[in-house]
């Protein structure tokens, strides 16, 4: 199943154009070698152009200058769609006004806007579907430490308990209090960071993954993968994409996601 759901994703990732040349070169061998996979491959290229062709025609049908550039062409044929006809859904699910036939111009201008926004779109990616795709909250079940009785660290481990929960609010409260307090501790500079993050303020929960990755040395990898999915949030593509370069050089699960959220976030910037 493992196997299946990885090559699944190699797969998607070559449709994408997210492999580099010697990946990419060893799927096509095995598309050449397992007629099943190479089925995949076809299946899976004609759904992405369909959803593709779908999405942007939904685009389309939300954009009022296109409708008023379509009443337009129409008058222009002596057809005027205000003074007559009701709207009326097309065997293709669209509700266009005016007459129930297509115009050959407004067909042909439809055809070339399409092909437009086709050819210039770099895909459907953005950065908060990544976002939406990537986040997940860190899972603290080991951050508290056992054993430690001080006021410090039980209020602290309440506070991880919390964020565990989801309890974002209730979190921040007690790292907002304890970072009055003991400002320069990792814990308390990441954990106030992500409970700002649950809690949807990105710009907040920037200043103290920055200031944790400017003076701590733990909790490096976290505060940087976390900072660059706010990045996401706040635009600083740019930024989120440096970051996630950052993360080779630590293995583990953050690397390999970097990997990949930083091959999908050029499609962006491209």
């Amino acid at each position: 199943m493992k196997s299946n759901a990885n090559r699944h994703k190699r797969l998607a990732d070559y449709i994408y154009n997210d492999l580099g040349p010697e990946e990419s070169e060893a799927i096509k061998r095995e598309m050449s070698e397992n007629p099943d996979l190479a089925e995949s491959y076809r299946m899976s290229n004609k759904v992405k152009k369909y959803l593709k062709a779908k999405i942007e025609l939904e685009e389309m049908r939300s954009d009022p200058s296109l409708a008023e550039a379509e009443r337009l062409a129409e008058i222009a044929h002596g057809n005027d769609p205000r003074a007559g006809t009701a709207s009326a859904p097309t065997g293709g699910g669209l509700e266009l006004s005016g007459p129930r036939k297509y115009l050959p111009a407004a067909v042909a201008a439809a055809a070339a806007i399409i092909l437009v926004i086709i050819g210039l779109s770099p895909s459907f990616t953005s950065a908060d579907r990544l976002f939406q795709t990537y986040y997940e909250p860190l899972d603290a079940s080991g951050y508290t430490r056992r054993g430690d009785m001080t006021d410090l660290y039980l209020n602290m481990a309440e506070g991880i308990k919390l964020y565990n929960q989801g309890a974002y609010d209730k979190s921040n409260r007690i790292f907002s209090h304890l970072y009055s307090i003991h400002a320069p501790l990792a814990e308390v500079r990441l954990f106030s960071g992500l409970t700002y993050m649950g809690l949807g303020e990105y710009d907040t929960a920037v200043h103290f993954l920055e200031e944790l990755l400017e003076n701590n040395v733990r909790y490096i990898p976290e505060a940087t993968w976390y900072l660059s999915l706010c990045c996401l949030k706040t635009g600083a593509l740019e930024k989120a994409g440096d970051l996630l370069a950052g993360l080779d050089e630590y293995e583990g699960l953050y690397s390999e996601q970097a990997q990949d959220l930083r091959r999908k976030l050029q499609r962006i910037k491209k």
